[in-house]
Order: C-alpha cells, then sequence, then structure tokens
C-alpha cells in the first residue's frame, strides 16, 4: 500500500462519502453517510496529513492542525445532521 498523501485524503474522503450516500439510498439507511462522515473525520484525526508544498516549513504545524480541525468538523456533522429524511 502505498503512503497515504494530502491529495489520496481528499480523495479517500470524497469516495468514502459518495459510496455512502449511494449505499443510504439503495437501502434506505440514511445513517450510513453519517457513518461515512464520521468515518472520514477519524481518519483525518488519527492520521493527519499536509500539502507536499508545506512539508518541512514553518507551515507544517499550522497544515496538520488544520487537517485536524477538518476531520472534529466532519465528526460534528457526522453526530449532528440527521440525513435519515
Amino acid at each position: 500500500m502505498e503512503k497515504l498523501t494530502f491529495d489520496r485524503l481528499i480523495l479517500v474522503g470524497v469516495i468514502l462519502i459518495a459510496v455512502g450516500h449511494g449505499l443510504a439510498f439503495l437501502l434506505h439507511a440514511g445513517f450510513l453517510v453519517n457513518l461515512a462522515w464520521i468515518l472520514y473525520g477519524g481518519l483525518c484525526l488519527l492520521h493527519p496529513v499536509c500539502p507536499e508544498r508545506w512539508k518541512n516549513s514553518d507551515r507544517e504545524k499550522n497544515a496538520v492542525l488544520g487537517v485536524r480541525i477538518a476531520g472534529s468538523l466532519c465528526i460534528v456533522i457526522g453526530l449532528l445532521t440527521s440525513f435519515v429524511v
């Protein structure tokens, strides 16, 4: 398995949320969308990565913090929103 980069992290998130929406539509189970948001947020919290151009610079710490904050927001979206409509 290749190393997880910032671009791949975003791609995994888009795919995960799209699959969650597709499964929720097919199975009529809206909680799958919420689960996808929570899983993506957890991935961002557990393995934050920043763009390659910001590595080894003074921006790296802020970028990693930004990814962690974005992961926290994804978890909040998954917990607070009700996609079960």
